[in-house]
């Protein structure tokens, strides 16, 4: 594989199908599993077990640690799960929010500089085995063909996540039946199912760090 991952995850999200020999219910467990079966060593950095509660991040320690995590990692994959954010709180006190931003940033060390991460977001299925909260699809004729196209729901998730997705500087749009259509590779955070995602991992992260190689191409959106 030669990348290193960083992921950041709702860990108490029990929204998500269960994984069947895992027993958590939760996200946590679909980042469990990528571990076992899809990663070796140390290629996978996980996030924080506990991300409900921020009052910890002022503290420098806490925030060099994370920083440390993602320098050491050149893609970030968000877990997007039904429950991921909480509309009690502000986004700036959720721990998702604070890793996309700084996986988005570049940042420099002694001697050292570390470009923006590749960011994709997987999207984990709801407990009744759906996709829906995310992406749907509706169907138009083409030419006599009916052709599908994807509707990613962005007004669930973070802020930071949606704006950059649908960013490329000179998309590809066409209007099918009233809605702008993007094509190619419109977003900086590519959108992809689970089960998509784990059928190719390599794939998926290849198109990821392809994206990071053309970021220029992106309005990329760095503060919360």
């Amino acid at each position: 594989m030669g990348y290193k991952v960083f992921v950041s995850y709702k860990y108490k999200d029990s929204g998500v199908k269960h994984l069947s020999d895992y027993d958590k219910g939760t996200a946590r467990d679909y980042v469990d599993y990528l571990q076992d079966n899809k990663f070796s060593g140390d290629d996978l950095n996980k996030a924080e077990n506990d991300e409900e509660d921020l009052s910890s991040f002022k503290d420098d320690t806490v925030r060099t640690k994370l920083k440390a995590k993602i320098w050491d990692s050149s893609i970030t994959i968000v877990l997007i799960s039904p429950n991921m954010v909480d509309i009690l709180k502000n986004q700036n006190d959720q721990w998702i929010p604070w890793e996309v931003s700084y996986s988005l940033r570049t940042s420099t060390r002694t001697n050292s500089r570390s470009l923006p991460n590749a960011v994709l977001a997987v999207v984990l299925p709801d407990m009744n085995d759906s996709y829906d909260y995310f992406i749907t699809k509706w169907a138009y004729q083409d030419d006599g063909q009916e052709r599908s196209v994807r509707t990613i729901h962005t007004g669930n998730t973070f802020e930071i996540i949606a704006h950059n997705m649908f960013n490329q500087k000179n998309p590809v749009t066409k209007n099918i039946q009233g809605n702008t259509v993007y094509f190619g590779e419109s977003s900086y955070i590519a959108t992809v199912k689970w089960n998509d995602f784990i059928s190719d991992v390599d794939s998926y992260l290849e198109n990821s760090i392809s994206r990071r190689d053309h970021i220029s191409d992106y309005k990329i959106k760095v503060n919360i």
